[in-house]
């Protein structure tokens, strides 16, 4: 039994490898510029909304650096943003393997967010790199801060990603109705300004965001005692009841609008 047990892991393994080898390939060509693309699409995102505020000598709310303001905030929210698209995109892009017996749609699904991971990952990495390059401190105070915001905004930008999956499935529209949501939050998040700077009853609102609480964190990680309202069991919370309304949604309706 636990020689079948592994058997089943590594088959299981070797599905989701090889999904994500096609996806790469068939997304971005196959080769290493394909890739270098995908990776610097997120990238070049943050670096010209970064380098627009620079050019304008903007006033920085924080610190001393518009460059090093601009990248933790954006850094979450552009995790949450291709996170959440793409993994809807996956099993549309990719329905005609799920009729193979080895693959199921929650494969489909798993490796896309995979492979987002990886791209996000890389995204970030380079966009610090570039702002260093620049001239800007971005070696975090806190980095255990600074992980925990990255790794809130991946669990958080993964549940949404299962949301949308469930939802974009039983209404199609949903692949462009999700960029409402998206903005809305972004725009509330104070990514690009300082939330405590809002009315007091606008701010009221804004805290039930989650990716507001996320950028907090982040940013607490390079400015000390910023941040200290922010809540990463709300955050936690609200991504656990997504995440679970979305597999739910996977694993009992979904099968029944692809049957």
């Amino acid at each position: 039994m636990a020689h079948q047990a592994k058997s089943a892991l590594e088959v299981q393994l070797d599905v989701l490898g090889a999904l994500m080898l096609r996806d790469i390939r068939t997304r971005f060509g196959g080769t290493m510029w394909g890739y270098g693309i995908a990776v610097g699409w997120p990238c070049a995102h943050i670096l010209v909304i970064t380098g627009f505020y620079a050019a304008r000598h903007m006033p920085t709310p924080i610190g001393d650096s518009i460059v090093l303001f601009v990248v933790s905030g954006l850094s979450p929210y552009i995790v949450l943003n291709y996170m959440a698209r793409k993994m809807m995109e996956g099993p549309l892009q990719n329905r005609q393997l799920i009729y193979f017996p080895q693959v199921k749609f929650f494969d489909v699904v798993m490796s896309r967010a995979l492979v987002e991971i990886c791209t996000s990952s890389l995204s970030i990495f380079l966009v610090f790199i570039i702002a260093a390059c620049c001239g800007a401190y971005v070696v975090p105070i806190d980095s255990f801060a600074f992980c925990q915001g990255m790794l809130l905004a991946l669990c958080f930008a993964i549940s949404v990603g299962f949301f949308n999956v469930f939802i974009s499935q039983m209404f199609q529209g949903w692949m462009i109705g999700v960029i409402i949501p998206l903005l809305i939050m972004y725009f509330t998040s104070g990514a690009m300004f300082v939330t405590e700077a809002m009315p007091a009853v606008l701010y009221e609102y804004v805290q039930w965001n989650p990716l507001m609480h996320i950028v907090k964190v982040c940013r607490s990680a390079f400015y000390p005692g910023y941040g200290a309202d922010a809540s990463m069991l709300y955050v936690l919370i609200v991504s656990g009841a997504m995440a679970l309304i979305g597999l739910l949604g996977i694993r009992f309706v979904v099968p029944r609008f692809l049957n």
